[in-house]
Order: C-alpha cells, then structure tokens, then sequence
C-alpha cells in the first residue's frame, strides 16, 4: 500500500508538524499550569497526561492519514464525522464530569483561556496552501484570515484583562463570538465546497486529509469550540 502524502514542499509540512504538534498543546498546559498556581494544586501529572494525550491523538489521525482514508470527498467528511466529532463529544460529555477538569476549570483565569487561541496563527497555512494549489481560494482566504484576525485579537482582550478595563468582559465576549463565527464559517464553507467536489469530481479540501494537514480538522474545529464555549462559562462563573 502506498503511503499519502501533501503535496506541499517538505519543510513546510516539516515547519506545521512542529508548530502545530506543540504551539496548542503549550498554551493548553499553561493553562492548567495557571490554575494550579492559583488554585494550590499539584497538576503535574495532569500536564504530562494532557501532553500525552494529543500526541497520542495526532499520532493516530496521522497513521490514518498515510493510507488515504481521509482523502475523500463525501458529506458529512469523514475526517470530521471520525475524528472531530468523537473529539467534540470527549470535551463535551466526558471532560465536564471529572474532578480534576472541574478543579482547572474553576481556577484557570479567564485570561489564559483567551491566550490559547494563539496557536491559531496557524491560520497562515491556509495561504501557503493555497500558494501552493492544493486549496480552494474561497477556503483558504475565509479559514487563514478568520484565524488570523481571531489570533490577533486575543492581544488587546489580554491587554484589556491585564489592565482590569471596564470594557475587559464586553471586549472578550465580542471577541469570542468572532472566534467562533469563524470557525463555523470555516466549517459551512468546507462542506460546501466538499459537496461541490462530490458533484464535479474536484479536489476541494482533499488536502486536509492529507498527513500532516489533517491534523487542522482532526483537532482544530472541536478544539476551538469547546474554548469558545468554556470562555462563556468562565464570564458566566466569574460574574456570579
């Protein structure tokens, strides 16, 4: 069996590999590690096992990756239906139901939950995909410049937080609907363009089922969501 492989020059799949296999998972953990400097707790180990945890992930969507099953154009995606979704309900169902996420949660500042989203700059191989024809320029401009503006705007809602602004909790609100009405915008114009290629026989996203670039759907929608919506429970907890 031949493995698949992006068709984009080495070093840049070498460069997301690297960025996009720690950037998130660094600023998740230093999360946690907030929390448990504010919280006195001892989440070490939660740190190592969280670490662990994606790498394992990323490990699995990537074998998966080499032999082609994500690269198909069929709605729902596949990739989406067999990674995301699972991921999505893990966060949703499985998470909220332990102690020690309920003990993070609690204690992480709201500001750290916000600086996550940092890793979003990742949004940059939207256009270099796109340089590089292996996206749909539609695709690429919406999912690169959504994640690009969310990323950027995550420095004056820290600043705002850091400076205890007035305006802080109305800057961050505003700032997480357009965190998530990006990544749904992404969402809705990848099924859109999917369905088209269903349709054609084009290429569309097939590229994001490709190792390493399936990590992005495999990881990024649910990821991202389940921040958004943790952001609005952490207003909520610390208005009450």
């Amino acid at each position: 069996m031949d493995l698949i492989f992006t068709s984009v020059p080495t070093w840049i799949s070498v460069t997301f590999a690297l960025i996009f296999s720690t950037a998130p998972i660094f600023l998740i953990t230093n999360a946690i590690r907030a929390a448990e400097r504010a919280g006195n707790l001892d989440a070490s180990s939660l740190r190592k096992r969280v670490i662990v945890f994606y790498w394992a992930y990323f490990l699995i969507v990537s074998l998966v990756s080499f032999t082609g099953y994500f690269v198909v154009n069929e709605i729902p995606p596949r990739i989406i239906v067999t990674t995301a979704l699972p991921l999505f309900l893990f966060y949703l169902i499985y998470l909220p139901r332990t102690k020690w996420f309920q003990q993070v949660f609690f204690h992480v500042p709201l500001e750290n939950l916000v600086r996550i989203h940092l890793f979003r700059f990742v949004g940059v191989f939207f256009f270099i995909a796109y340089n590089y024809d292996v996206l749909p320029k539609n695709f690429a401009y919406i999912g690169g410049a959504g994640d690009i503006l969310a990323a950027t705007l995550v420095f004056p809602v820290l600043w705002a937080l850091k400076n205890k602004a007035s305006y802080a909790k109305t800057w961050v609100i505003i700032w997480n609907i357009i965190g998530l009405l990006d990544i749904l915008s992404v969402l809705t114009t990848a099924v859109i363009i999917t369905s088209k290629a269903v349709e054609d026989g084009s290429s569309g996203v097939a590229e994001f089922g490709v190792f390493p670039f399936s990590w992005i759907p495999a990881f990024a929608p649910a990821t991202i969501i389940y921040l958004h919506i943790l952001v609005f429970r952490k207003i909520k907890q610390d208005h009450c």
